[in-house]
């Protein structure tokens, strides 16, 4: 996932999901389903984070490269990484310079293009992808849907997205990853990419299926399994970016995911935070190959 300076790397990479380890086998049958045979020598996963996904490239890549703007997260990645397979660069997703002309197989973000310039993340994608290349962009927007405690679904919405309370806090991106990628689907429509395919899950998503971008509605999760408990739920939201913002604005406040789940909590009389919840997270995954052009 893309990052800014002010997340602590060693929360992150402790406490955010993990993604299917079918994600990446999945996004590659699809870059050689139009062409068996499309090159796998390079991967570069922009926006990496603490290259939780960039590691799971490495059994279907020759070479893979991890970019991001946060040198912090950057160490991380390094830290958590072994071999020389992977590198990881300081580099913004709207500049990847240092990739020549049509050089790259695959390009992906994962949980990180909400945060992008989107129009010039995609024009340097045309420019970086081998003809036969792919775009993957991928991510979850932090949204349960509780299978178990419907009513726990408005509290999440309400504090997450209500301007009241975190709304305001989150970076002026999160709305692309609540509308499910589809900046990115008409961005890489009007330029003419070639075999777009946008999947979501769960069917339920608000505003979706789109009429004008419209999605495949997967019956199961394609990008993460993440079954959590009620402590992992609230370690997982404080280290997302609003509620972080939301902390350095009210440095006196408890924080906001503490809250969140006491509420949630209390509504359905819970008391063990080692429960385990039945939860479907809202996901995206868009693909599409550049335009010829």
């Amino acid at each position: 996932m893309a990052s800014t300076p002010q997340y602590k790397a060693s929360d992150y990479q402790a406490n955010r999901p993990r993604y299917k380890e079918s994600l990446a086998a999945f996004i590659v049958t699809y870059h050689k389903t139009n062409n068996p045979s499309a090159d796998t020598k390079l991967c570069v996963d922009v926006g990496t984070g603490t290259g939780i996904f960039a590691r799971r490239l490495t059994s279907h890549f020759d070479k893979v490269i991890g970019t991001d703007i946060s040198e912090s997260m950057l160490e991380t990645a390094r830290q958590n990484t072994t071999g020389d397979q992977i590198e990881f660069i300081n580099a913004s997703s709207e500049d990847l310079s240092f990739l020549k002309d049509h050089s790259v197989d695959m390009l992906t973000a994962a949980t990180g293009a909400h945060y992008f310039d989107s129009s010039k993340f995609v024009a340097e994608a045309q420019r970086v992808l081998k003809p036969n290349g792919t775009l993957a962009i991928f991510g979850y927007n932090g949204l349960p849907h509780f299978i178990d405690y419907p009513q726990c679904d408005q509290i999440a919405r309400r504090y997450l997205l209500d301007n009241s309370k975190l709304g305001i806090s989150w970076s002026a991106g999160y709305e692309v990853v609540v509308n499910m990628y589809r900046r990115y689907h008409q961005l890489m429509q009007e330029g003419h990419w070639k075999d777009v395919k946008r999947y979501i899950f769960p069917a339920t998503i608000n505003n979706e299926p789109s009429a004008e971008f419209p999605p495949i509605c997967s019956k199961e999760p394609v990008i993460m399994n993440y079954n959590v408990t009620w402590q992992m739920l609230e370690n997982f939201w404080q280290t997302s970016s609003g509620v972080v913002h939301y902390a350095k604005m009210h440095p006196d406040q408890e924080s906001l995911a503490k809250t969140i789940v006491r509420e949630m909590m209390q509504t359905v009389g819970a008391t063990n935070m080692n429960e385990s919840l039945n939860i479907q997270w809202e996901e995206a995954l868009l693909m599409g190959h550049p335009s010829t052009h």
